[in-house]
């Protein structure tokens, strides 16, 4: 019995050392957290203006390509899946063989995606800790910007093989697909109490993007953020991950009243 008892006190004291390790590691590390997060956002960030502003660009684009379509036909409509799937692909690869590779005049979009994201959000832990880290998560502001001028050769050249309003529809999708990216992507970083994070496309999609987060994975499986059609078609699509999606609780009586 003495044994015993000093067996289970032993057994507690052992207990408390490891408790006491990993809050002392978990510490630690939130302090290196604050730190890259501090140096990731300057003096002065706008969360909302950070959002906002690309999203206003996007919709002036939108109402001055609308503005220019006319005589459409129902064949001109095949433009917007032929432009969205050509989406899914560009971002697949860029995902892929830019974020996750240090190349020569791009080596900044990877030390800002792979050195610094991948670092702030891990697989265990993907929350976001207030809205100024926006500015880790979302592209910069400027970046619909250079995808408009990135696009323009694109829509001269629909132009050029198809008509005017096939272009404008290309541009169209283009924009909403990078705003769809945009949002999706914060969405996945939300704490899982936000309304938003709750969402059950948002849960399955998360959790493929937190399986990327995985150290072990960020190089191999889930490079697609919004929908993960060209991880199906090139094999990179680790369904594993979905195994940890949960269906939704169903609310109670007493949380239904609330």
């Amino acid at each position: 019995m003495v044994a015993h008892g000093e067996n289970e006190q032993e057994a507690r004291r052992t207990e408390r050392r490891t408790e006491r390790r990993t809050e002392r590691r978990e510490e630690r590390w939130e302090e290196r957290r604050a730190e890259l997060v501090k140096k990731g956002v300057p003096a002065g960030y706008r969360p909302w203006l950070h959002l906002l502003l690309p999203s206003l660009v996007a919709l002036v684009t939108l109402v001055v390509a609308i503005g220019q379509i006319h005589d459409l036909r129902a064949v001109d409509l095949w433009t917007i899946p032929i432009t969205y799937i050509a989406g899914l692909g560009f971002e697949w690869r860029v995902h892929k063989d830019v974020l996750h590779r240090r190349l020569p005049l791009l080596s900044e979009l990877y030390e800002r995606h792979e050195r610094t994201h991948h670092v702030i959000y891990t697989a265990s832990d993907m929350t976001m800790r207030s809205q100024q880290e926006w500015m880790l998560v979302l592209m910069p502001w400027f970046a619909i910007v250079l995808i408009i001028g990135m696009l323009l050769p694109v829509v001269a050249f629909v132009t050029w093989v198809a008509n005017r309003t096939c272009a404008m529809l290309s541009l169209c999708t283009s924009v909403l697909f990078f705003l769809q990216y945009e949002w999706m992507h914060l969405a996945y970083h939300l704490p899982a109490e936000h309304p938003v994070a709750k969402l059950w496309l948002i849960r399955v999609l998360g959790a493929l993007h937190t399986s990327h987060h995985d150290p072990r994975n960020m190089k191999r499986w889930n490079f697609n953020v919004t929908i993960p059609l060209f991880d199906v078609l090139h094999g990179t699509l680790n369904r594993q991950a979905l195994r940890s999606v949960r269906p939704a609780k169903p609310q109670g009586p007493a949380e239904s009243a609330q």
